[in-house]
């Protein structure tokens, strides 16, 4: 089924987003159930109307598209594109065994994130008969590469992610170009004496940097990628995959330009996210004294460093590739125009904070 190239054409002519999303088969006929609607017409859910692109065992693969953005003429040149679509696509194949098991781990998470059941608890049956998700399992998830379509793509995904891991690795599809990807935890475990120096965080973070930069080259575009601590599937994996996507969200709402997003490191962008325009331009004049901060790249590098390097100034200066009283007498200039010292704890907490939302409301 060639759906990406029907929803680009889509987007075209209606001038408007279409998102992929996952429905389960129980809430799709309740969605239908006031118009007594087929499986195959489309439905209305929360202000967006969701068009059927496949239904296939539990779930209902659908566009989604804002109500307000199409008429009722458009909504029915859509039903037609995608009843077409639907029809030249053959029956899926089922799939039994180990082949079955990417489905079953899918559909089991998207329904307990839909359903908001995050917590620990006793896992469906059918789990049961796959010891990979009773062992400890270190959770990638990678956004942008790959359409789930055909074979080709899964394929070409999975060997590419065990080329890297040096070891199998389970790769489940989920929501639009979504990939979580379940590795062995040895990833993460220290191998001599060297190793052992590291925190699992750095370990993590590595992986994540490396395993970036392998998918930027060999894959199909820019993607971003998150990581987990190493979790039981069959225990946690539902509540890690909606953490790591709210780390992928956050990270690049709140820190453009950057692609791994490490949920450790995002705990003070997760708090600061929810705040509105306002008050976040509200605290930046307040900690600057103006409605416009004095802060041009050389001044926002520096000082982002600076906290980075847990403001040590020598640490700092070999960072930047600068004489320690080069980096002085930025810190003391900035002191000058703003009145904050960062040398100070107190006030470089606010300049750090106002400094993050600077650059977050500068973008939008």
């Amino acid at each position: 089924m060639d759906w990406e190239r029907l929803k680009r054409q889509l987007e075209q002519i209606l001038q408007t987003e279409i998102r992929q999303v996952h429905v389960g088969k129980a809430e799709w006929a309740r969605l239908g159930e006031a118009g007594n609607l087929p499986v195959t017409a489309s439905r209305e859910r929360e202000g967006e109307i969701l068009f059927p692109v496949r239904v296939d065992g539990d779930r209902v693969e659908a566009a989604a598209v804002s109500a307000a953005q199409l008429t009722d003429t458009e909504r029915g040149l859509v039903e037609v594109a995608l009843e077409t679509l639907r029809l030249s696509d053959p029956a899926p194949k089922r799939k039994n065994g180990q082949d079955a098991l990417p489905d079953i781990v899918r559909e089991w998470v998207e329904g307990q994130i839909a359903a908001g059941e995050l917590d620990d608890r006793d896992p469906p049956a059918q789990l049961s008969a796959y010891p990979v998700l009773y062992q400890e399992r270190v959770p990638f998830l990678i956004v942008g590469v790959y359409d789930h379509e055909g074979d080709g793509g899964v394929q070409e995904l999975q060997k590419l992610l065990e080329t890297f891991f040096d070891s199998e690795i389970l790769l489940v599809p989920l929501e639009g170009k979504e990939w979580l990807a379940l590795a062995g935890k040895s990833l993460v475990e220290a191998d001599d004496e060297a190793d052992a120096d590291e925190t699992m965080e750095e370990r993590l973070a590595s992986l994540c940097e490396g395993l970036h930069s392998v998918l930027l080259n060999e894959g199909e575009g820019e993607c971003h990628v998150t990581v987990h601590y190493p979790v039981v599937p069959a225990q946690s994996l539902p509540i890690a995959v909606a953490r790591m996507r709210e780390a992928v969200s956050v990270g690049r709402s709140q820190r453009v330009n950057q692609y791994v997003h490490l949920p450790w490191e995002l705990y003070l962008d997760q708090l600061l996210s929810p705040l509105s325009r306002a008050d976040k331009i509200r605290f930046i004049e307040q900690v600057f004294k103006r409605k416009e901060p004095m802060l041009d790249d050389e001044t926002i590098q520096t000082l982002e460093t600076f906290f980075e390097l847990d403001c040590n100034v020598s640490e700092t200066a070999k960072r930047l590739f600068i004489h320690r009283n080069t980096l002085l007498y930025r810190l003391d200039k900035f002191r000058q125009e703003s009145g904050l010292d960062v040398r100070n704890f107190n006030q470089a907490v606010h300049v750090k904070i106002a400094l993050q939302l600077y650059k977050v409301t500068k973008r939008h």
